[in-house]
């Protein structure tokens, strides 16, 4: 088994940015877990299916052939071999997501190929359950949070940089009922690990949450890491 990394958190609260930056740095591999759960929420919406349907939900995971990749702009997924990181950010597919992530059959099909990444060299991993259901046993599990109001405007920076056109309330609300789907369904609720390294991005900079983060992992890895 590498390296792996698992770096948990809701949504704006930076664990993507974080783990792109950590992997840049030493030259690592890359999984957006939630990209995984969008890929089949946009499976589902493609068909036109029921967003309800546990079966046809599992079904898409089953399916999916799904790859996060770098390229010369940065980490781009692919479905299919199509690059459809961009159409992964809408806001449908976003709800789509937290929707089908919490059918138990959804997540048990993709779980296999998350674990996969423990035979990469190093990679990091973020999610919602990477350190307390997917790889548990990881030496280093970070868990990020901030204030909701903190994330809430996050996201609406985001959409608005990348041109994604939005409803601010309507944004707000789904953010917050995301969070309440995913700290209180069955299957891996969004809870840290009991060993995780927590850290509130609220008031920190990106560089500030990154140095931090790399300091730690140069502190639990130092042995078997080289730093650029």
């Amino acid at each position: 088994m590498g390296i792996v990394i698992p770096v948990d958190g809701p949504a704006g609260s930076g664990k993507s940015t974080m783990a792109k930056g950590i992997a840049d740095h030493f030259g690592w591999d890359y999984l957006e877990t939630g990209a995984l759960y969008r890929a089949v929420g946009l499976r589902v919406l493609d068909r036109r299916g029921d967003l309800g349907d546990p079966a046809l939900a599992a079904r898409c995971a089953r399916e999916l052939r799904f790859e996060c990749r770098k390229t010369p702009d940065g980490w781009r997924n692919f479905l299919d071999g199509r690059d459809v990181t961009q159409a992964l950010r809408e806001e449908r597919v976003s709800d789509a997501a937290s929707r089908v992530s919490a059918f138990p059959p959804v997540r048990q099909a993709l779980l296999a190929f998350q674990r996969s990444y423990q035979d990469r060299a190093g990679a990091v991993v973020d999610g919602r359950d990477i350190g307390t259901v997917v790889f548990p046993e990881a030496r280093l599990k970070f868990f990020l949070d901030a204030d909701i109001e903190v994330r809430i405007l996050r996201r609406f920076r985001e959409l608005r940089e990348k041109g994604i056109p939005f409803d601010a309330d309507a944004l707000a609300e789904d953010i917050r009922a995301r969070d309440r789907r995913d700290r209180e369904r069955v299957a891996a609720p969004l809870l840290p690990a009991s060993d995780a390294v927590r850290v509130d991005t609220s008031r920190r900079s990106i560089d500030q949450v990154l140095a931090l983060m790399l300091d730690r992992i140069r502190q639990e890895y130092g042995e078997v890491i080289e730093a650029p």
